[in-house]
């Protein structure tokens, strides 16, 4: 009996995962899953795509609805070197800027993302300098707008552009570099 019992725990500990159905959330007004921002029904939607020249890219999500006040997470994916193997690796966590989120999206209409266009100038990259890419997509009530844009990694100079003024406030609202996997 007592065997039988091991071989069940470690059984079903070691079945593979599954998609489950989720409890009711309205999904389709949330702004917090990985869809087009364009294509939900919330408020309000901020989202940016972050590729900071790691294996892990990151996607911040802001949203405000009419079920829900305003939501945020950060969805990580990509892939985890561990010794010569790799790994996938997917996490989505809460999270809130660090002023609020209503003084954010203060902060947000402020930059003007809603007619910001993608980068007009590309960085001219030294070979093996680390960069930076951006997509924006900003979605308010009808209002929409997506652009791209790169920047160096680590940025070592003092520019004040608009694209490095988005940049600098998603690093100091939602201290970005914590969640990175790698130690310098």
């Amino acid at each position: 009996m007592k065997y039988v019992v091991i071989f069940l725990i470690a059984f079903t500990s070691c079945s593979p995962g599954r998609e489950v159905i989720l409890p009711f959330k309205n999904l389709g007004y949330s702004g917090d899953r990985i869809f087009p921002a364009k294509t939900n029904f919330s408020d309000f939607t901020f989202r940016i795509w972050i590729s900071n020249s790691t294996s892990i890219d990151r996607i911040i999500s802001i949203s405000k609805d009419s079920l829900e006040d305003f939501h945020g997470c950060l969805t990580e994916v990509g892939k985890l070197s561990i010794g010569k193997k790799s790994k996938q690796y997917y996490r989505q966590i809460e999270i809130k800027p660090k002023s609020g989120f209503v003084e954010f999206k203060n902060k947000i209409d402020k930059l003007n993302l809603l007619y910001l266009s993608s980068q007009e100038k590309l960085l001219e990259l030294v070979l093996h300098q680390p960069f930076s890419t951006y997509v924006v997509e900003i979605k308010d009530k009808k209002q929409f707008n997506t652009f791209k844009f790169d920047t160096y990694y680590p940025n070592t100079t003092q520019s004040v552009g608009k694209y490095d003024n988005i940049e600098k406030l998603i690093f100091d609202e939602f201290d970005v570099k914590r969640y990175f996997k790698f130690q310098k």
